[in-house]
């Protein structure tokens, strides 16, 4: 009887969750991508495990057959490069995503994408051996697998942080920590937060500029449309494409203006298209109820998490 109750307690001991671990049931690799990826060397089973080291080693992720959380695996590019020039040292480089599904709610899936990316030399230039090739490929790829599964560590994170600790990642190092925290942020449309995401519409990194434009227009304080308008000046057509139509989200009479201005002489041809088609969207809301707003007063939705 004793031992009995002994493996009870180590079945039930191996199946508690650590306190704040995200319980996986299964993972995933895309044979599609993998096949098409033939210098890396690895069949799927053998990715499965690099993957199932990777994710658990962050001690954020644990296995278990009956969690309804998913992540998949999916090599985007396994390939021979040279980091300065075709004389330069030949790399092997690996860039794959990681995607976490869990459900969100009746019938909706919430999705996080992470990517990661890892180069180790060849020594092609020092040794003709195949297979000290095929290890640097092996070391790039878990090298990879480790930036994928920390970038997916950070978002879950980033879901549980106070909008004080969102906003000091906005400052982080890593780009990714700032991209993160401007998208939690923009969850929570918190009106709170704009002069700081203001500050991140000149980031050195593009991705996390145009995040921030998401989020002030997922806010939709109307603060934002003169950084906007000031952000067009300084960006190339294809994102002062995408600018235009936050504006036209935002509304207001600044907006309007500026979109009236460009549509009529515009410095380049998809400029002035695409402000045309944001004024007529921006006069279409005006029409709306809702449209009569103060010039900083949130558009609806724009309050702040409970």
């Amino acid at each position: 009887m004793r031992l009995l109750w002994t493996t009870l307690f180590l079945a039930v001991a191996c199946n508690r969750i650590p306190p704040g671990a995200v319980p996986v049931g299964s993972l995933a690799v895309s044979e599609a991508n993998l096949a098409g990826n033939p210098e890396l060397g690895v069949a799927a089973e053998g990715a499965r495990r690099e993957l199932q080291r990777s994710v658990e080693a962050t001690g954020k992720f644990v296995l278990r057959q009956e969690a309804p959380a998913r992540i998949r695996l999916a090599v985007e590019s396994a390939r021979r490069v040279s980091l300065v020039s075709s004389a330069g040292p030949e790399v092997a480089s690996v860039e794959l995503t990681l995607e976490l599904t869990s459900p969100a709610g009746p019938g909706e899936i919430e999705k996080m994408l992470s990517e990661g990316s890892g180069r180790v030399p060849t020594e092609a230039e020092t040794s003709t051996d195949p297979e000290a090739r095929l290890s640097a490929f092996r070391s790039a790829f878990r090298a990879a697998l480790d930036d994928a599964s920390r970038g997916l560590v950070w978002q879950v994170e980033a879901r549980n942080k106070t909008d004080r600790e969102l906003v000091q990642d906005l400052t982080a190092e890593d780009p990714r920590l700032r991209d993160y925290a401007i998208r939690a942020l923009a969850d929570r449309r918190n009106p709170a937060v704009v002069p700081q995401l203001l500050n991140r519409l000149s980031d050195e990194n593009p991705v996390v500029a145009l995040r921030a434009v998401g989020a002030l227009v997922a806010i939709g304080d109307r603060r934002a449309v003169d950084p906007l308008i000031e952000m067009t000046r300084k960006t190339k057509p294809q994102v002062t494409v995408q600018i235009l139509y936050a504006l036209a989200t935002l509304g207001g009479p600044t907006a309007e203006a500026y979109l009236y201005t460009l549509e009529s002489g515009g410095p380049d041809d998809e400029v002035r298209r695409a402000a045309t088609d944001a004024l007529l969207e921006l006069r279409r809301k005006t029409t709306e109820p809702t449209a009569h707003r103060g010039p900083t007063e949130p558009l609806p939705g724009g309050g702040g998490h409970p």
